[in-house]
């Protein structure tokens, strides 16, 4: 169950970054969404590492 709710929130994740590039495109860098988006994108690396980690030893 624990590896199956993991599994899940890689997923949104992955979701998460394959949208972002496109919402990059219409904000600027420098603008407060596009720092957002860059903080959002940081904190979804790590989520995903310390998950997948958390996978890692679920597994075992």
């Amino acid at each position: 169950m624990l590896t199956r709710k993991i599994d899940q929130a890689l997923d949104a994740m992955a979701a998460c970054k394959d949208r972002v590039p496109a919402l990059r495109e219409i904000y600027r860098a420098d603008s407060p969404e596009g720092l957002a988006l860059g903080h959002l994108m940081e904190a979804v690396e790590r989520a995903q590492q310390a998950l997948q980690g958390q996978a890692a030893h679920t597994v075992k």
